[in-house]
């Protein structure tokens, strides 16, 4: 799923001719480097931005092993504007409920009409579009249902790593929040601004010289674990695209609640359950003629590579 958030800033910001990707921009698409989640320093994060990012960008499935059960909503919103015209305005909210064993339902709508929802239950996947019936499927790897719940989650990292070059951080001291005991950070404008890394993709080197006009927030970090139980973040971004000026109003509000208390998450009805149709062979035939250059994305329940296999000749 493309990002909610990074969908609308780049459909926004094209403004003109689509362009292609070039070769030189395609690094690291055919196999990743997964790191891993990293430990965040609650100290450090409390003063020092890129440390917060280490906090703010950790995967919701890292969440959900530091704290356990609990349910999250997330508000976003992107407002894009050229000489004082709107361009896009567009408003998203999530919900994520986390059950027992890995389970979890999952809810995003946004102000275009659009939605999705997902639920995850008893090792399998029910999936539906807004207005549409579930379809049910077993996950094709065991990595998915943890990554489709991340991608619910992400408007948060998303609008963090927009605005960070232009954040500085103030250390508020203890907290108490959700039950937990928190770490609360104010940001707010910095002077001077970092310079914005380095866009590897051509669609996003608009985001080099992008510049912090305005924000404000705050983050609540947990004082033991270091993930954040509470995001409210708020800022302008002006930039420019072929040639033209934008203003972009970011803002996400994101808000744990109910952490230890399992949600109860129930299989839909059977009524509104429709047939899922044979899945597509891409994966298959990707992991075919990738061998020796690319590990298998198929995998078994143990986690090993599924062995790439041909595709069947077609019987006539």
């Amino acid at each position: 799923m493309v990002r909610p958030l990074f969908a609308c800033v780049l459909v926004a910001a094209s403004c003109g001719r689509s362009q292609g990707v070039p070769d030189r921009d395609l690094r690291g698409l055919v196999e990743t480097k997964d790191k891993g989640p990293q430990k965040v320093d609650v100290e450090r994060a409390a003063k020092d931005p890129e440390a917060l990012s280490i906090a703010l960008a950790a995967p919701h499935h890292v969440v959900t092993a530091a704290l356990g059960v609990h349910s999250v909503t997330i508000a976003s919103a992107t407002h894009v504007k050229e000489n004082g015209k709107p361009t896009t305005d567009l408003d998203d909210k999530t919900l994520i409920q986390v059950g027992d064993k890995g389970a979890f339902y999952a809810l995003y709508t946004n102000s275009a009409d659009y939605g999705r929802e997902a639920v995850f239950v008893g090792g399998k996947l029910y999936l539906r579009p807004r207005y549409q019936r579930w379809h049910e499927r077993a996950p094709e790897s065991p990595e998915e249902p943890e990554q489709l719940e991340n991608q619910f989650a992400e408007p948060v990292a998303a609008t963090w790593d927009l605005l960070a070059p232009g954040a500085e951080l103030s250390d508020r001291g203890a907290v108490q929040i959700a039950g937990r005991a928190g770490r609360r950070i104010e940001i707010k404008p910095a002077a001077p601004q970092r310079k914005p890394a380095n866009e590897p993709l051509a669609q996003r080197k608009w985001r080099e010289s992008r510049t912090i006009e305005g924000l404000t927030g705050e983050v609540v970090l947990d004082a033991e674990k270091g993930v954040p139980i509470s995001v409210k973040l708020s800022g302008t971004v002006g930039f420019m695209r072929d040639g033209r000026r934008f203003t972009m109003q970011v803002s996400v509000q994101s808000d744990i609640s109910e952490i230890g208390k399992a949600a109860e998450i129930a299989v839909p009805a059977t009524e509104d359950v429709v047939a899922t149709p044979e899945r597509l062979r891409e994966v298959d035939d990707r992991d075919f003629l990738l061998q020796g250059i690319a590990p298998p994305l198929r995998k078994n329940t143990d986690g090993t590579g599924v062995a790439p296999q041909p595709r069947a000749a077609v019987k006539k």
